[in-house]
Protein backbone atom coordinates (compact mmCIF):
# COMPACT_ATOMS: atom_id res chain seq x y z
CA UNK A 1 0.00 0.00 0.00
CA UNK A 2 2.77 2.05 0.75
CA UNK A 3 3.55 3.68 -2.37
CA UNK A 4 0.00 3.31 -3.37
CA UNK A 5 0.00 3.96 -6.93
CA UNK A 6 -1.07 4.20 -3.44
CA UNK A 7 -2.22 12.83 -3.64
CA UNK A 8 -1.68 20.66 -9.55
CA UNK A 9 -3.25 23.10 -11.18
CA UNK A 10 -1.62 25.80 -9.05
CA UNK A 11 1.70 24.76 -10.57
CA UNK A 12 3.32 23.14 -7.55
CA UNK A 13 5.38 20.00 -7.95
CA UNK A 14 7.01 17.80 -5.36
CA UNK A 15 10.36 19.28 -6.30
CA UNK A 16 8.92 22.72 -5.62
CA UNK A 17 7.87 21.41 -2.20
CA UNK A 18 11.46 20.46 -1.43
CA UNK A 19 12.63 21.29 2.03
CA UNK A 20 13.84 24.69 2.97
CA UNK A 21 14.62 26.43 6.21
CA UNK A 22 11.04 27.74 6.26
CA UNK A 23 8.50 25.87 8.35
CA UNK A 24 5.02 25.23 6.94
CA UNK A 25 1.56 24.57 8.32
CA UNK A 26 -0.78 22.98 5.77
CA UNK A 27 -4.52 22.48 6.36
CA UNK A 28 -5.86 19.50 4.41
CA UNK A 29 -8.08 21.86 2.43
CA UNK A 30 -4.94 23.64 1.12
CA UNK A 31 -2.77 20.56 0.46
CA UNK A 32 -1.96 19.73 -3.15
CA UNK A 33 -4.02 16.75 -4.34
CA UNK A 34 -2.72 14.30 -6.92
CA UNK A 35 -4.49 11.40 -8.68
CA UNK A 36 -2.87 8.17 -9.87
CA UNK A 37 -2.80 7.57 -13.64
CA UNK A 38 -5.27 4.70 -13.06
CA UNK A 39 -7.69 7.09 -11.32
CA UNK A 40 -8.04 4.66 -8.39
CA UNK A 41 -5.85 6.47 -5.84
CA UNK A 42 -5.19 10.00 -4.62
CA UNK A 43 -2.66 11.58 -2.32
CA UNK A 44 -2.70 14.91 -0.51
CA UNK A 45 0.89 16.17 -0.32
CA UNK A 46 0.97 17.29 3.30
CA UNK A 47 4.68 17.90 3.98
CA UNK A 48 8.07 17.19 2.45
CA UNK A 49 11.37 18.00 4.12
CA UNK A 50 14.98 16.92 3.85
CA UNK A 51 14.37 13.74 5.86
CA UNK A 52 10.72 12.75 5.40
CA UNK A 53 7.52 12.96 3.36
CA UNK A 54 3.96 12.88 4.79
CA UNK A 55 0.86 12.29 2.69
CA UNK A 56 -2.82 11.39 3.08
CA UNK A 57 -3.36 8.44 0.78
CA UNK A 58 -6.71 7.17 -0.50
CA UNK A 59 -7.30 4.01 -2.56
CA UNK A 60 -10.58 2.87 -4.09
CA UNK A 61 -12.20 -0.30 -2.80
CA UNK A 62 -10.77 -3.33 -4.60
CA UNK A 63 -7.66 -1.36 -5.60
CA UNK A 64 -4.21 -2.91 -5.69
CA UNK A 65 -0.62 -1.74 -5.28
CA UNK A 66 1.73 -3.97 -7.26
CA UNK A 67 4.88 -5.51 -5.82
CA UNK A 68 7.62 -2.90 -5.43
CA UNK A 69 10.49 -1.72 -3.22
CA UNK A 70 11.23 1.77 -1.89
CA UNK A 71 14.70 2.99 -0.95
CA UNK A 72 13.68 4.34 2.49
CA UNK A 73 11.64 3.19 5.44
CA UNK A 74 7.91 3.72 5.09
CA UNK A 75 5.10 3.96 7.61
CA UNK A 76 1.35 3.71 6.98
CA UNK A 77 -1.37 4.42 9.54
CA UNK A 78 -4.84 3.26 8.46
CA UNK A 79 -7.66 5.70 9.23
CA UNK A 80 -10.44 3.98 7.25
CA UNK A 81 -10.83 0.76 5.28
CA UNK A 82 -8.30 -2.03 5.12
CA UNK A 83 -7.00 -4.98 3.19
CA UNK A 84 -3.96 -7.22 2.98
CA UNK A 85 -0.39 -5.98 2.78
CA UNK A 86 2.39 -8.41 1.92
CA UNK A 87 5.84 -7.48 3.22
CA UNK A 88 8.75 -9.72 2.24
CA UNK A 89 6.36 -12.60 1.57
CA UNK A 90 4.35 -12.32 4.82
CA UNK A 91 0.66 -11.29 4.65
CA UNK A 92 -0.79 -8.88 7.22
CA UNK A 93 -4.43 -7.80 7.58
CA UNK A 94 -4.95 -4.04 7.91
CA UNK A 95 -7.93 -2.30 9.51
CA UNK A 96 -8.59 1.16 11.00
CA UNK A 97 -6.05 1.96 13.72
CA UNK A 98 -3.35 -0.34 12.29
CA UNK A 99 0.14 1.09 11.81
CA UNK A 100 2.63 -0.53 9.44
CA UNK A 101 6.42 -0.18 9.38
CA UNK A 102 8.25 -1.25 6.20
CA UNK A 103 12.05 -1.37 6.22
CA UNK A 104 13.99 0.22 3.37
CA UNK A 105 14.03 -2.03 0.29
CA UNK A 106 11.33 -4.37 1.63
CA UNK A 107 9.29 -6.12 -1.08
CA UNK A 108 5.74 -4.83 -0.63
CA UNK A 109 2.34 -5.26 -2.31
CA UNK A 110 -1.18 -4.40 -1.19
CA UNK A 111 -4.71 -5.62 -1.99
CA UNK A 112 -7.43 -3.29 -0.74
CA UNK A 113 -10.70 -4.57 0.65
CA UNK A 114 -14.09 -3.42 -0.66
CA UNK A 115 -14.10 -0.10 1.25
CA UNK A 116 -12.07 2.99 0.28
CA UNK A 117 -8.79 3.06 2.18
CA UNK A 118 -7.69 6.31 3.83
CA UNK A 119 -4.24 6.29 5.43
CA UNK A 120 -1.39 8.55 6.48
CA UNK A 121 1.82 7.68 4.63
CA UNK A 122 5.30 8.65 5.82
CA UNK A 123 8.55 8.03 3.97
CA UNK A 124 11.66 8.35 6.14
CA UNK A 125 13.29 10.13 3.23
CA UNK A 126 11.50 12.19 0.60
CA UNK A 127 12.93 10.39 -2.46
CA UNK A 128 10.26 7.64 -2.80
CA UNK A 129 7.55 10.31 -2.97
CA UNK A 130 8.95 11.39 -6.35
CA UNK A 131 6.69 8.67 -7.83
CA UNK A 132 3.80 11.07 -7.23
CA UNK A 133 5.30 13.48 -9.78
CA UNK A 134 3.63 11.31 -12.45
CA UNK A 135 0.20 11.69 -10.86
CA UNK A 136 -2.22 14.37 -12.09
CA UNK A 137 -2.37 17.53 -9.98
CA UNK A 138 -5.50 19.35 -8.83
CA UNK A 139 -5.97 22.73 -7.24
CA UNK A 140 -6.37 22.68 -3.48
CA UNK A 141 -9.95 22.84 -2.24
CA UNK A 142 -11.29 26.18 -1.05
CA UNK A 143 -11.28 26.62 2.74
Amino acid sequence: MSRFVLGLACGLTLSAMAASSTSTVTPLTRAELRTAPSGTATIHLLARGDNAFVGRLELDGGGRVPTHRDATEEYIHVLQGGGTITIDGVDHTLSPGTTVYMPANAEVSYDNGPERLIALQVFAGPEPAAKYDRWTGHAAAAP
